[in-house]
C-alpha cells in the first residue's frame, strides 16, 4: 500500500491485481460497454460544487444491482476483501452499503461524455478501483482540490493533486470537504471504466447521504 498526499489531500493506492480473477479486464469492459446508460445530468444535488448555472453533462454507468448481477465476483470483493482494506482507513468499523443501488458500480467514461460534475463525496471512505490505464497526458485523471471546497473547475485546478487510472490498483480517499471531478478523455477512441465504492463508519452513517443525490443518479427519489 502507498500513501500520497498533495498539500492537504491524501490518498491512499493498493495493487490488487492478485486479488482478481482471470479474465478481470476483459469481462468488466464488456459489462461496461454493454450495459453502461447514459444519463443526463440534472439539476444540482447537495454535493455538486459547479458554478452557478452548473454544467450540461453526460453520465453513463452499470448500477449496483447490474453488477450484482452480471459481476457477482466484484460485488464479493466489494463486501469483503476490499472492506477489509477500507477498514486500515480508519479506527472506526467500516460497513458496505445497505442500498446497493451504489455500494459498488461502474462508471463508463468515453470523450463524447466529457468531463464529470465538480462535486464533494457524502460518504468518509470513497474506493476506486481502475480497470484501465490513463497516463499524464490522455485525460480521464481525478483531480481534487487541496484547498478544500471550492467551485468550478478552474478552482480546482489551480492547487490541485491528481490521480491518473491504472489497471488494478484501488485507491481510498475522504473527499467530503475537498472538490474533485475527472477530466475529459484526449482521445475519440479512449474509453475509462472505474468501479466506485461507498464505504460508511458509525460517525457518517449511510443515512446522511443525500436522498436527491440517488434521484439524480437513478431517476427514483
Amino acid at each position: 500500500m502507498a500513501s500520497q498526499a498533495g498539500a492537504q489531500f491524501t490518498w491512499r493506492t493498493i495493487d490488487v491485481t492478485a486479488d482478481l480473477p482471470v479474465g478481470w479486464q476483459e469481462s468488466v469492459m464488456w459489462i461496461a460497454q454493454e450495459y453502461g446508460r447514459d444519463r443526463a445530468v440534472g439539476a444540482p444535488s447537495l454535493t455538486s460544487r459547479e458554478l452557478p448555472g452548473g454544467a450540461d453533462l453526460l453520465i453513463s454507468m452499470v448500477d449496483g444491482t447490474g453488477v450484482e448481477l452480471r459481476l457477482p465476483w466484484l460485488a464479493a470483493l466489494y463486501a469483503g476483501r476490499f472492506r477489509d482494506l477500507a477498514q486500515l482507513c480508519t479506527e472506526e468499523a467500516v460497513v458496505t452499503a445497505r442500498d446497493p443501488r451504489y455500494g459498488i458500480y461502474l462508471n463508463v467514461q468515453t470523450a463524447r461524455h466529457g468531463r464529470t460534475e465538480c462535486h464533494v463525496d457524502s460518504n468518509p471512505i470513497e474506493g476506486l478501483l481502475y480497470f484501465t490505464d490513463q497516463p499524464r497526458g490522455f485525460g480521464g485523471e481525478l483531480r481534487v482540490s487541496n484547498a478544500g471546497e471550492v467551485r468550478g473547475t478552474d478552482e480546482v485546478d489551480r492547487d490541485c493533486a491528481s490521480i491518473y487510472p491504472v489497471a488494478g490498483h484501488l485507491v481510498f480517499f475522504d473527499a467530503r470537504r475537498h472538490t474533485h471531478y475527472v477530466t475529459a478523455l484526449a482521445r475519440e477512441d479512449d474509453l475509462r471504466v472505474v468501479a466506485g465504492m461507498n464505504y460508511y463508519v458509525p460517525s457518517v452513517p449511510e443515512s446522511a447521504r443525500p436522498a436527491d443525490l440517488n434521484e439524480r443518479l437513478f431517476g427514483a427519489k
